[in-house]
């Protein structure tokens, strides 16, 4: 734990002075690294919320010289709106990050944010990693300069944490991938869990010669950046080629009219399988979106593109892709 909160504290410039906000449960392993760990062993301060409501956490931020919260992107545009944000003074909160479970973080996104609450907020993502490893393993501080870490290929993870190693590798043989070639990700680090409650056979097969092997697909670029792709178990496979959920979400996104993406496979009888996107949308229909993506993506890649009013929900936020499941071979029959 001590590990947990110095390593992920000094790769995200959170030093002594760092005033944490958090209103995500404690029981999450992000609530504790950021409401309990970080701000406790770095003699910090903790400002925990039971709930996310902006103006409050505008007030709070004012009232205690808040420096850094994780919040979705939703929540930073919640504040953006409130009417007079631009009264108000957010000098001290220099490290929001966000967390993409729905509307994805964009240069759009990170420009407004900067306009409103100044240049010295970077609103960037927060890290990659697993409950199993305290989460806070690969961070993209520091590559926000001409929004590098949002505009090259998807999703840009960042770089380990002091302490922490991150390979890539072949999920049958173990042995690691080229540089830009996809493999599972798998980590070793002083946090890394030692076990599965109850569950020898997990144990054994998560955790091998010291490394855990994370099921997520990835690659490490000429950089040595980790850049995550999909959950082995979500890769979609069209005619034997892969397509990684996270790539086409990450293009469909730029599209002007598209505020939140989630894609996921559905089979099909000439391919195997095809790639649909479900997206809120204003002003753009489904047809409109799929000529949209074939100018800007490879054409297995480009899915049939369904228009929602909102998507199903977790009680904490998250999308609820397996009820997209069903309905993404509706849209895959009903297209013919």
């Amino acid at each position: 734990m001590v590990y947990t909160a110095v390593s992920g504290a000094g790769a995200n410039a959170l030093g002594r002075e760092v005033v944490s906000l958090c209103f995500v449960p404690v029981f999450w392993i992000a609530g504790e690294d950021l409401g309990i760990l970080i701000p406790l062993v770095m003699g910090g301060t903790s400002v925990l919320l039971s709930r996310w409501d902006a103006a409050t956490v505008v007030d709070l931020v004012e009232r205690h010289g808040v420096t850094t919260t994780a919040a979705t992107v939703e929540s930073y545009l919640a504040i953006l709106d409130l009417p007079d944000i631009a009264d108000r003074d957010l000098s001290s909160f220099t490290s929001p990050m966000a967390m993409s479970f729905i509307r994805k973080l964009t240069p759009e996104v990170r420009r407004r944010w900067a306009e409103v609450v100044g240049g010295h907020s970077v609103l960037r993502e927060g890290s990659y990693g697993l409950t199993e490893s305290h989460t806070i393993d690969v961070v993209p501080h520091g590559f926000q300069v001409d929004d590098h870490d949002l505009k090259t290929t998807p999703v840009f993870c960042g770089l380990p944490v002091p302490g922490t190693d991150v390979l890539v590798v072949d999920p049958v043989t173990a042995e690691p991938m080229s540089l830009g070639e996809p493999g599972e990700i798998i980590l070793r680090s002083p946090s890394i869990t030692t076990g599965y409650w109850r569950n020898p056979e997990a144990t054994a097969r998560q955790l091998r010669d010291g490394w855990l092997h994370t099921g997520d697909t990835g690659y490490l670029d000429d950089d040595g950046c980790l850049h995550y792709l999909a959950r082995a178990k979500d890769m979609i496979k069209v005619s034997g080629m892969s397509v990684f959920p996270a790539e086409v979400e990450t293009l469909l996104v730029d599209h002007p009219d598209v505020a939140t993406v989630a894609v996921v496979p559905a089979p099909d009888p000439e391919t195997g399988e095809r790639p649909v996107a479900f997206v809120t949308a204003s002003g753009a229909s489904g047809p409109e979106i799929e000529e949209w993506a074939r100018g800007r993506m490879a054409t297995y890649k480009v899915p049939l593109v369904e228009v929602l009013d909102a998507f199903p929900l977790t009680d904490t936020g998250k999308i609820r892709k397996g009820e997209l499941l069903e309905r993404a071979g509706e849209v895959v029959a009903a297209r013919g």
